[in-house]
């Protein structure tokens, strides 16, 4: 199944109780997906940043349209109580967005990114990455019109995160690049190009100058927490096994830098 991953993006925004400027948006990116034939939106948690989640709007299409009809969201899920490895990690950033049970796909007009055996998959150090996402800095909300920063940027997968299980680090080097940071990208799927499937969710990245490190969640954690909210589980515990290999990676004094959302 060939998919354009890059139209089931959408920014995160929401309508406010300003009549005057009645969008506003902390940054961050969200995508959609359909799992096992439902919807959702993923993101990260902290791209809510000072708004309430009942006030998240989520557009029929990816570049809003005037009177464009929000999605009618049911809940929200995150992961909540990690205990053993996932104490104290990112996991609990991930946040999948569920919507009332008559949207279908047909409501987006058929972007969400379909997830099933072959369209996903782990990436491995060395493979070619594409994010699709919005940059902050180059979008703006000027009533009446949004204008959304949406970028597609190249990286490179250097392997499992050291400090965190369910992260994944990619390495890029922007050719004379027309912006100064990535905050914004929380959020983005993450696709691998050398596989030909989706890898995994932006969670955090840095820029120092044309330089570029981003930490992204791993598909396989994605896939295993759909699991248990399609499940209506309470709890889910898994082990996971984490491959390495014996590379030798650019690991700069930039990357351990403060990271932007």
């Amino acid at each position: 199944m060939r998919q354009d991953f890059s139209q089931a993006v959408r920014a995160v925004f929401f309508q406010t109780d300003c009549d005057e400027f009645l969008y506003a948006t902390d940054g961050g990116t969200l995508f959609l997906v359909s799992f096992q034939a439902k919807l959702y939106a993923l993101t990260c948690k902290h791209a809510f940043g000072t708004f309430e989640p009942r006030q998240l709007f989520i557009t029929q299409e990816k570049n809003a349209q005037k009177d464009s009809k929000p999605a009618p969201i049911k809940g929200r899920h995150f992961p909540s109580r990690p205990v053993d490895g996932a104490a104290d990690t990112d996991v609990v950033d991930l946040c999948a967005v569920s919507f009332e049970d008559q949207i279908s796909a047909e409501f987006f007009h058929g972007t969400p990114y379909v997830i099933e055996n072959g369209t996903v998959g782990t990436s491995r150090p060395g493979h070619r990455l594409l994010v699709c996402g919005v940059l902050k800095s180059k979008s703006q909300i000027i009533p009446p019109d949004i204008t959304m920063g949406f970028c597609q940027l190249e990286f490179h997968d250097t392997g499992p995160c050291m400090f965190d299980p369910f992260l994944r680090q990619a390495v890029a080097q922007f050719r004379q690049p027309e912006f100064n940071d990535v905050t914004g990208i929380s959020g983005s799927p993450v696709f691998d190009k050398t596989a030909g499937r989706l890898c995994g969710m932006v969670v955090r990245g840095g820029m120092i100058g044309d330089k570029c490190r981003i930490f992204y969640m791993d598909i396989s954690d994605i896939v295993r927490f759909l699991e248990g909210i399609r499940a209506g589980a309470r709890n889910t515990y898994y082990t996971k096994v984490i491959e390495t290999e014996n590379r030798s990676l650019d690991v700069s004094d930039w990357a351990t830098r403060r990271f932007a959302p």
